[in-house]
């Protein structure tokens, strides 16, 4: 029995020396050996988001807590990246690094809508990282103007201010696409700044989604209604009582490229049978003054006091014919 207490008291003795030497290896490995240094940030920052996470306070100060620990963790892996083995021929990798890591907090705390901020201000971050560590570095204030002014650093200025263009050109083409999906059918193959390898097709065009969306609404009526009341609502459309684009826009939700789309109904009554005939023409901006505009033609009859619609394949207005009814260039 003695022995055997001996040899559990050993193993504890040994397991809790093994951890005293764990312990003493992690905080060599952790305590910075200076107060300048990468390490001490990165201390900051892993008390800074544990306190954010297990702190019981209110949301504003925990927010706060955990946008100085990342704050800290870039500055900790800026410097971090400024020293070998992190120099590659002479040219430190640190303005960079902290850029990124600054961008995907961007992109944390800033909104849905805003997020694009954090593409079009990273490269700038670098540039001016890269610029504070050449001053902090320079011997005195003219020899900063000069590290600035040399032709080195001005084309890497102009390298990241063009990325930064671009991004802000990509989001932008992206908001016109989102609030006028119509440009997708447009021919770009021309365009400077718009790089497709698609042939214009009359799919992403608004105009087709609407007719499209009137159509299933017609169809979703036609399917749950009798007859009767199927009649009535193109009697009220006809004379301009029942707006079925409205129908349509409330099932597909509506973009500012609406307002400059002119949605026309027309109908003819037959025995039982109505031609109902759609119509969807662009009154906003072209590249062209020609006609761009949609037509869908639909048959209403009645089957057994049921409403049956069956409509025709959507035909655009032809190429190049211009508003006056002459014909013009071809070119969409």
């Amino acid at each position: 029995m003695m022995k055997q207490f001996l040899d559990v008291t050993q193993q504890l003795s040994k397991l809790s020396n093994n951890l005293w030497e764990t312990n003493k290896k992690v905080q060599k490995a952790m305590m910075p050996p200076r107060v300048v240094h990468w390490k001490t940030p990165l201390l900051l920052s892993i008390f800074l988001g544990l306190l954010a996470v297990a702190a019981v306070t209110d949301l504003r100060t925990r927010t706060l807590m955990f946008d100085m620990s990342w704050l800290l963790f870039a500055l900790s892996m800026g410097l971090l990246t400024s020293q070998k083995p992190f120099i590659v021929k002479g040219v430190s990798l640190s303005p960079w690094v902290t850029s990124i890591i600054i961008g995907l907090w961007l992109l944390i705390r800033l909104p849905s809508d805003k997020k694009e901020i954090a593409w079009i201000v990273g490269p700038i971050i670098a540039v001016v990282i890269l610029a504070t560590i050449r001053v902090w570095k320079s011997d005195s204030k003219r020899e900063s103007i000069r590290e600035l002014m040399r032709p080195e650093f001005l084309m890497i200025t102009l390298i990241h201010v063009t990325f930064s263009c671009w991004f802000a050109f990509h989001f932008l083409i992206q908001g016109w696409i989102q609030q006028y999906p119509s440009i997708l059918s447009q021919d770009l193959r021309q365009s400077d700044y718009v790089v497709t390898f698609q042939q214009p097709t009359i799919n992403p065009s608004r105009g087709v989604v609407i007719l499209n969306a009137m159509e299933r609404y017609l169809k979703n009526e036609a399917r749950t209604k009798p007859w009767p009341q199927v009649e009535q609502m193109l009697i009220d459309i006809d004379n301009e009582r029942f707006f079925l684009k409205n129908q349509a826009l409330s099932t597909i939700g509506s973009v500012p490229e609406d307002g400059s789309w002119d949605v026309k109904t027309s109908i003819v009554q037959g025995q039982s049978r109505y031609q109902l005939e759609m119509q969807a023409t662009w009154l906003g901006l072209v590249f062209r003054p020609e006609i761009y505009s949609f037509t869908k033609s639909c048959e209403v009859f009645d089957t057994a006091n049921r409403a049956t619609v069956t409509c025709d394949a959507i035909k655009r207005s032809k190429p190049g014919l211009k508003k006056d009814g002459t014909a013009g260039d071809a070119q969409v």
